[in-house]
């Protein structure tokens, strides 16, 4: 058993090179994910939680490649060595790992001396042990402990920093104090708690993020008008129709200073107000066309009422939080009928444009067929939690 255990820890090791490998390479943006971690998800049919693990410790233990190229060295050289050889197990690694993470304030010296500490003392200590024995590094590598901080000037109760992107995002940062954050922190839970499953793969951040932005989209809707999600705001995009209809993802400028690709173009076109512009040679207007909704009211409640909510595997976000989406293209001349339309959450709205995830109709419930390197059959896919699979007739 202990020669089997330490043959499975060199197996898991060689995992997170592969971990590691992916990550540096970027193959999860080439393949239309919008992180590593829901590729393994789908790949490996590992839950998200195991999928961050295997990345965190892969950051840790292999080294990295910065979008400019640089290589940075792993921060745990020796635990890398020790768990190849078979001396160290995951749960250990993680212990080590995150025990090191709480001393950023410890020399280069003294932190190396940490790792060793830990990884000798592994040797001995089950996980939890070596759990307890970590809350102690800090006494046996540094019985001086760090010198008392600076005094850090008051900050003002409350402060927003916006700073604009070259591609049109905003970068922002702040806080407010307990009177005004009672208004926004309520909202931004509720938005971050729908059930969690296999499909929900984003992180803390993520989940923090799209909360903020249906709370913005909320707040942007017309609350005079008595229908479903009121209005969504008007966004000119001005992009010429052959740039749309081709699969590019060169930046093209839309705004003064906004990019976006063809495909997110079409995204945002899937299910928003629509302008039909004829522009002349020089980009002088000639005609406008009135404006209409991609998707009608009328059958977005048949959508509704049909899907419940997103249709894609294991989703399980809300009707409210949804896109419709047409599965053979308004630009390959695809009909929007109730046949041709499905919900999808903006999370698997993304992922339907930019991955090789296919959907098809089968006694009008929607089938998503997975990429080859997700399930090289190809089997389809239906959200079971919200209906029985289909049978073919």
């Amino acid at each position: 058993m202990q020669a089997s255990e330490t043959q499975a820890r060199r197996i898991h090791h060689g995992q997170l090179e592969l971990v590691a490998f992916l990550n540096n390479q970027g193959l999860a943006t080439e393949l239309g994910y919008s992180n590593p971690a829901a590729l393994l998800v789908h790949a490996l049919r590992i839950s998200p939680k195991e999928a961050k693990l295997r990345l965190a410790q892969a950051e840790a233990l292999f080294p990295s490649i910065t979008p400019t190229g640089s290589i940075i060295e792993p921060t745990l050289p020796v635990v890398s060595a020790a768990m190849a050889a078979g001396d160290i197990g995951s749960e250990a690694v993680d212990v080590i790992r995150k025990t090191l993470k709480d001393l950023p304030d410890l020399e280069p010296e003294k932190l190396a001396l940490a790792e060793s500490t830990m990884v000798a003392q592994a040797a001995e200590d089950d996980p939890n042990a070596l759990a307890r024995f970590g809350t102690r590094v800090r006494n046996i590598v540094d019985p001086d402990g760090p010198p008392p901080p600076d005094p850090e000037p008051k900050q003002p109760d409350r402060m927003l920093h916006i700073r604009a992107r070259r591609d049109g995002g905003l970068d922002f940062r702040g806080h407010l104090p307990a009177e005004d954050a009672h208004l926004l922190h309520p909202v931004i839970k509720k938005g971050e708690q729908r059930p969690t499953d296999r499909a929900d793969d984003r992180s803390q951040a993520e989940r923090t993020a799209d909360a903020f932005v249906e709370t913005l989209r909320m707040a942007a809707q017309c609350p005079a008008k008595p229908t479903k999600n009121g209005l969504r705001t008007p966004v000119a995009i001005t992009i010429s129709y052959d740039d749309l209809l081709k699969d590019l993802d060169d930046r093209i400028l839309v705004g003064p200073d906004t990019y976006l690709t063809a495909r997110e173009a079409r995204r945002i076109a899937c299910d928003s107000h629509v302008f039909p512009a004829v522009l002349g040679s020089k980009s002088e207007p000639l005609d406008i066309g009135v404006s209409s909704y991609t998707v009608p009211a009328h059958i977005r409640r048949a959508l509704i009422l049909r899907d419940g909510g997103c249709a894609f595997p294991s989703c399980s976000a809300p009707a409210s939080a949804c896109d419709g989406h047409h599965i053979i293209h308004w630009r390959n001349h695809g009909p929007t009928k109730i046949d041709n339309l499905v919900l999808l959450c903006p999370h698997h709205h993304r992922l339907v444009h930019r991955s090789d995830w296919t959907i098809q109709m089968l006694q009008r419930i929607p089938q998503f067929i997975p990429p080859a390197y997700i399930d090289p059959h190809r089997r389809p896919r239906t959200n079971s939690a919200r209906r029985p699979v289909p049978t073919a007739a």
